[in-house]
């Protein structure tokens, strides 16, 4: 089912929402609607479109989580999709790829490691994507949340959180 994106009053990401609970903050008037899902929501009393981010009114103190830098949950952040040809893959036919190859100086981090199936990995081995004439699916980045605990069920962000999210 859909779920809703809840922005800090300062636009910062804080948490996924179950759409209920945003529907409910909405009519309370605790969160404001910035983009919506298109499918409605009905009641007797009234219709309202499903909200797919919302904002808080008031600025709530937060810090932001980390999530721990380690395999399982890189392929879980790239959605197990290789990402250089995107064909979803099971954790075993899965590697680590460093954009900027180590040999070039690329650090082991969030920002410069990729999901990558072994053909592409093999094919692009020592070399950038561009010397590879390889195009990255979506940049690298650290995440402070992932959509999906278990662990090979990544739910995929929706393309209205991305202006919040990048």
């Amino acid at each position: 089912m859909h779920r809703t994106l809840l922005l800090n009053a300062t636009y910062e990401p804080m948490t996924v929402i179950d759409w209920r609970k945003a529907v409910t903050l909405v009519l309370l008037r605790k969160v404001e609607a910035l983009a919506h899902y298109e499918r409605d929501v009905r009641s007797p009393m009234r219709t309202m479109r499903l909200p797919a981010v919302v904002r808080l009114q008031r600025r709530v103190p937060w810090r932001k989580p980390t999530v721990q830098f380690n395999r399982r949950h890189v392929f879980a952040r790239d959605g197990y999709r290789c990402q250089y040809c995107g064909d979803r893959q099971p954790v075993s036919a899965l590697t680590f790829d460093h954009v900027i190859p180590r040999s070039h100086g690329g650090p082991t981090n969030w920002t410069n490691i990729v999901t990558s199936c072994v053909p592409c990995n093999q094919f692009k081995g020592d070399r950038t994507p561009e010397e590879a004439r390889m195009k990255l699916l979506k940049r690298p980045y650290a995440p402070y949340w992932l959509v999906s605990n278990t662990t090979e069920e990544a739910i995929e962000a929706p393309d209205l959180w991305s202006p919040y999210l990048w």
